[in-house]
């Protein structure tokens, strides 16, 4: 039988050894200012497009997809359906965590504020996830991520049930918000 601490201490000696291989391989790398890029770049572009009425918004839309993009990188890294072999910070699991929190909802954000109507929303998303999906082997490619048990075509209808899962909630939240001020804002009938 296994006992937590027999588990705790592998843990300590997997961090320790990840700790050494991101400094002596990873570090300086091109695919590591690669990650460094991915991770900033977006954003710039998130400020300068975004629509400064509507940031709360659209900020709530773009974080509820990193967040969910993030929780599901993690269970595939840990089912070992994929893995990374660069990453951003030593201490960050999966490392792709930088697009998961930026290219992916950056993107979607910007798409969900310039395209209210649901269809024309489904139609660019889906573009966008067809090309999400296409970048899994040109990530493969540069010797960044490994695939055990994943076919990119499985990540196309995640990344569009993501995007569509947001959108509806933020819709429905914001619907219910507007129901709840015009009730506040009629006067008492007494």
């Amino acid at each position: 039988m296994t006992s937590f601490d027999l588990v705790e201490s592998v843990r300590r000696a997997l961090s320790e050894m990840t700790r050494v291989y991101w400094l002596e391989h990873d570090l300086g790398t091109w695919q590591w200012w690669l990650f460094v890029t991915l991770a900033i770049v977006p954003w710039l572009v998130f400020i300068r497009f975004v629509d400064r009425a509507r940031i709360t918004e659209v900020l709530l839309y773009a974080l509820v997809v990193a967040m969910v993009s993030s929780v599901l990188d993690i269970i595939g890294s840990d089912l070992m359906l994929w893995g990374y072999k660069i990453r951003l910070l030593w201490f960050v699991y999966p490392t792709l965590l930088c697009t998961d929190m930026t290219i992916i909802p950056v993107t979607f954000a910007l798409i969900y504020q310039t395209c209210p109507r649901w269809r024309t929303f489904s139609l660019v998303s889906l573009a966008f996830s067809v090309l999400c999906a296409l970048m899994e082997p040109a990530f493969r490619w540069f010797d960044m991520y490994v695939s055990y048990r994943w076919s990119p075509f499985y990540s196309i209808p995640i990344y569009v049930a993501i995007s569509l899962a947001a959108k509806f909630m933020l819709d429905t939240l914001i619907q219910l918000e507007r129901r709840h001020r015009r009730r506040r804002s009629q006067p008492d009938p007494q």
